[in-house]
């Protein structure tokens, strides 16, 4: 028995019955834009040792944007620090790695590196050991 794809596509619509099911995700932000988010903690976000290595606490799972070196990238920057001394470690659950818009720990929408660039730059603004 030959099918076509326009047969096929019209017997499982006539016959097929479907499940939606739907749910909400309420809003932690006000309806006219993100959350005047609160001054970042410094100390929560970077790690520098006696050896003048940085280490760069990152709020976010890397999931393929490259917020693991960029956010450490623009830290570096700020720092006027050697690269080679910089490095990455997972931020652990906590308030101080709320989404700086969604106002929860989270990853997701390509949002890491925009609604983190302007809490991870004035983090690096004070201190510049390296």
């Amino acid at each position: 028995m030959k099918v076509s794809r326009r047969g096929f596509l019209q017997g499982s619509a006539a016959t097929a019955a479907g499940l939606v099911i739907g749910f909400h995700v309420p809003e932690t932000r006000a309806a006219g834009g993100p959350p005047k988010p609160a001054a970042p903690q410094p100390n929560a976000f970077l790690r520098i040792g006696p050896d003048d290595s940085v280490t760069v606490m990152i709020a976010h799972s890397e999931m393929g944007q490259g917020i693991w070196t960029g956010l450490a990238m623009l830290i570096a920057e700020e720092l006027e620090c050697d690269w080679s001394k910089v490095r990455s470690e997972h931020a652990p659950a906590a308030p101080a790695y709320a989404h700086a818009f969604f106002g929860i720990q989270m990853t997701g929408g390509s949002s890491s590196t925009w609604s983190e660039f302007d809490r991870y730059r004035q983090v690096a603004r004070g201190p510049r050991t390296c």
